[in-house]
């Protein structure tokens, strides 16, 4: 059994799937990570028979859908299997200190988290993951991020501004 989801391991989705294999597959299954779901969702017919774990969150500006829009859209290429819950690795917002800028990354799915947890108006860059997001912080030194905790590496002139604990469903689909 193949699982594809977001990478890399670093992910709420890489983790999710992880969780899933060692409860349900009993580590038998094999965890295939992609830089963003969209690649899968555009090449499903390239993993035919395997299975693509996505979280009931996802959102895609690339593709102008979200999870309710893949779920019916794809009915004929995919079938859900099953739903889970987990907690997700605590969220943070960073912000830098002697940054002025206004810009924030983040992941799609938390655009709307990351524009509410802010006092100032803010121009969101979403990026394929929080992974990812807070690569892209950290290379153009923008004011804010919205990431996953474990990501971070707090500087003297940072701030976490906002902490998170949510939890999340995910959903499990046979590809066709």
């Amino acid at each position: 059994m193949k699982i594809h989801t977001l990478g890399p391991n670093a992910t709420d989705s890489y983790a999710a799937a992880v969780q899933y294999n060692q409860e349900e597959c009993l580590g038998k299954a094999k965890i295939i990570g992609h830089s963003s779901f969209e690649n899968i969702l555009t090449n499903l017919n390239a993993y035919s028979r395997d299975y693509l774990l996505i979280p009931a969150a996802f959102k895609s500006p690339k593709l102008q859908e979200s999870w309710g829009d893949i779920h019916y859209e794809k009915l004929d290429q995919m079938k859900l299997q099953n739903c889970f819950m987990t907690n997700l690795d605590p969220l943070v917002v960073v912000k830098r200190l002697d940054v002025f800028d206004h810009i924030g990354y983040t992941h799609a799915a938390t655009k709307q988290l990351l524009e509410q947890s802010v006092i100032d108006d803010i121009n969101v860059t979403t990026a394929p993951s929080k992974y990812d997001a807070y690569q892209r912080y950290l290379a153009n030194d923008a004011e804010y991020v919205l990431t996953n905790e474990k990501n971070i590496t707090l500087h003297k002139n940072e701030q976490i501004i906002k902490r998170l604990t949510p939890s999340m469903v995910w959903c499990l689909y046979h590809i066709y």
